[in-house]
């Protein structure tokens, strides 16, 4: 069969991609990535055969515009840790009808038209429409690749990478819809793909926005409980080109080794004061070997490193985390993920987007991790503290290697293959 996978420019969105793209061409299906433009030399690089769409979607300008419009919009109502309306919001009690239809009327015009703008969307039908994919596989973020499915016919999938955000609130929203009158039903999501589903002659159903089923990594225990159909996958890591450093070929130290990330940025996880020689101090005194992965522009001002401690600019987290006893990190799918597969306990400071603050809080109820809000100010000795919690309480490697188990128990993406095959037979329209 055809499949299509897409998502928007963003390079580890395509990542989260990649392993379920190869399976099902290791299967001897033909398969496409469809994105805009400037994400197609990640998409050959990861050996896929790239489809432009649309024009370049510019994403760090983009996020920064959509991050000036969200604080405009200011507070989300009740969201954890406060913030512009999102879809980070999970208590029944809060998610009032008023509320929702607050955070679906200012994602779908700030976040959802920004990844998929109308360009994109035309240009990506019009690609379905000639070479008639039988599947298309579409970023939760995505909603071109459901416009698109719909449009020719074909059978469609959520990817997420994560919690199910989108599909939580839909299911509250569409409970809190089903109470009101016929009427007062305003869904901001909906008009706005009923624009660009009837502009392809195509109707909208709650397909649109959810797809016809869900495939998703996420471990079983860490899942929110939404009504959807997922299909469960494990997670396998894919970070592009990497290569494992000659300091990996040796075991790690009997003191241990932890890891630390300073992605997504250090003043976002650790306060607007921190600096990288402070975060290198700081975990310098944990009596084992750390290795600190920070960009070339963290690094700057860096100097005499100590002893025990090793900076990188870069570091293949599939070779690095199994010889790690903790990893510090900002609660991203592929850290969060890798660290589940090889069951190394992590701390995790949130940077606060989409559901970073849930998956963190869910890491230390399940007893594999322990978790920080994000700093006001940088505090070394709390990071200290944490680290050496996870080092010393052998409850924290315990429960991680009993998640590893849950991860290890999901089908690897080329054993889901066959499933897939039979969805899309079952979904697919008559002559698509």
């Amino acid at each position: 069969m055809r499949v299509l996978f897409t998502t928007f420019a963003s390079v580890s969105h395509l990542n989260g991609l990649v392993s379920m793209a190869w399976a099902l061409r290791a299967a001897g299906h033909e398969v496409r990535v469809a994105s805009q433009p400037d994400l197609a030399d990640a998409i050959t690089a990861a050996g896929l055969t790239a489809v432009p769409v649309g024009e370049p979607l510019h994403l760090e300008a983009r996020m920064r515009e959509i991050a000036a419009k969200l604080a405009a919009q200011g507070p989300r109502a009740g969201g954890p840790g406060g913030g512009p309306p999102d879809m980070s919001e999970v208590r029944p009690e809060k998610l009032t009808w008023e509320s929702m239809v607050k955070v679906f009327g200012t994602m779908t015009p700030v976040v959802f038209a920004n990844a998929s703008p109308a360009a994109t969307v035309d240009d990506l039908v019009g690609f379905c429409r000639g070479w008639r994919p039988d599947l298309v596989v579409w970023d939760t973020f995505t909603f071109a690749g459901s416009v698109a499915a719909r449009a020719c016919g074909a059978a469609h999938a959520r990817m997420i990478l994560g919690l199910d955000m989108l599909g939580n609130m839909r299911a509250r929203f569409a409970e809190a819809g089903a109470r009101r009158p016929a009427g007062e039903r305003t869904d901001p999501l909906r008009d706005w793909l009923d624009g660009h589903l009837a502009r392809h002659g195509a109707s909208f159903a709650e397909d649109a926005v959810v797809g016809h089923w869900t495939i998703d990594p996420t471990p079983p225990s860490l899942r929110l409980p939404v009504p959807l159909h997922y299909v469960p996958v494990r997670h396998m890591p894919y970070t592009g080109r990497s290569s494992v450093p000659r300091w990996l070929h040796e075991p790690p130290p009997e003191s241990g080794r932890v890891c630390v990330l300073g992605e997504p940025s250090l003043q976002r996880m650790w306060g607007p004061d921190a600096t990288a020689e402070g975060l290198v101090s700081a975990v310098a005194g944990l009596g084992t070997e750390v290795v600190v992965v920070l960009d070339a522009e963290q690094q700057k001002g860096l100097g005499e490193l100590p002893e025990n401690v090793r900076v990188e600019d870069t570091a293949p987290l599939d070779a690095l985390l199994p010889t790690c006893s903790a990893v510090v990190h900002a609660g991203g799918h592929d850290a969060l993920g890798t660290a589940f597969l090889h069951g190394v306990p992590q701390l995790i400071v949130p940077e606060g987007q989409w559901d970073t603050v849930h998956k963190a809080r869910l890491v230390q109820e399940y007893g594999a991790g322990l978790h920080l809000p994000p700093m006001e100010r940088f505090d070394p000795r709390l990071l200290r503290e944490r680290v050496a919690r996870l080092l010393a309480e052998p409850s924290f490697a315990e429960s991680a290697r009993r998640l590893r188990g849950e991860v290890l128990g999901a089908p690897a993406p080329t054993r889901v293959v066959p499933l897939l095959e039979e969805l899309t037979a079952e979904h697919r329209s008559p002559g698509a």
